[in-house]
């Protein structure tokens, strides 16, 4: 998957690193008519050099523009071992919600994204994912599946498109608090499939919900369960909603 950290609220961020990044999780309902910004980091621990301290951070923004339809641009930067932060790519990002929410026995939606790198020698991205999310009672399960091929004159059009899964389960105990778990896998090309080990899958806690009327947050602390994975990783989002 692109290494990519997502600011949003309107805007997807995407972040690389020389591993996978921790990414946001999306719901697939929209806010129409809310324009957000966004930033959303993520950084590796391990005891291994080239393993510890790759960061992503994200800057973006996002806007509601139809009762089903958010749009995003955003910018990712990217530090790996021994290097200064950079700037990636440029991201457009648009979401589509199909169905009214709560309208059918899960929610869904669509995501499609396109990555223009500022990096001479990468090639662009493109990345789409199915959205689902369910609620039982006080408790919300989302799910992102998705694919992410690179595409440009620097793509080498081997291996394919690579697949994630990312998906979480919170209780909402309040607006402010809603603690959850989350998992967080990319599965690699077609050559890595069914090698488990060679791929990278991150769990473990995470917590969700408001600092304040208009700022929501996200925040988790991955362990690594594949030997590809770092030892543990952590994400945080923090994300400014307005209406317009």
């Amino acid at each position: 998957m692109m290494k990519r950290m997502s600011v949003t609220a309107a805007l997807a961020f995407v972040v690389s690193s020389p591993a996978f990044a921790l990414d946001e999780i999306y719901s697939p309902n929209t806010e129409y008519r809310e324009l957000s910004l966004e930033y959303n980091g993520s950084r590796t621990i391990d005891n291994h050099s080239d393993k510890n301290n790759a960061q992503g951070h994200g800057i973006g923004i996002e806007a509601g523009v139809t009762p089903r339809l958010t749009l995003a641009l955003s910018g990712g930067f990217a530090k790996s071992r021994g290097e200064s932060t950079d700037l990636e790519d440029v991201e457009v990002e648009g979401r589509y919600q199909f169905f009214e929410q709560g309208e059918n026995w899960v929610d869904s939606g669509l995501l499609l994204a396109y990555g223009f790198s500022t990096q001479s020698n990468e090639p662009n991205t493109v990345e789409a994912k199915i959205l689902l999310q369910k609620d039982i009672n006080k408790v919300t399960s989302t799910a992102n599946i998705g694919v992410e091929q690179t595409v440009g004159k620097n793509s080498d059009g081997t291996g394919g498109p690579e697949y994630v899964l990312l998906w979480n389960t919170r209780y909402r105990y309040n607006v402010y608090f809603q603690p959850g778990i989350e998992l967080q896998s990319e599965f690699g090309q077609g050559h890595t499939l069914g090698h488990f080990d060679e791929q990278e899958h991150y769990i473990g806690p995470a917590v969700y919900g408001k600092l304040f009327n208009k700022v929501k947050y996200q925040a988790a602390w991955l362990a690594g369960v594949s030997d590809a994975a770092a030892q543990s990783a952590a994400r945080v989002t923090l994300e400014y909603e307005m209406n317009f």
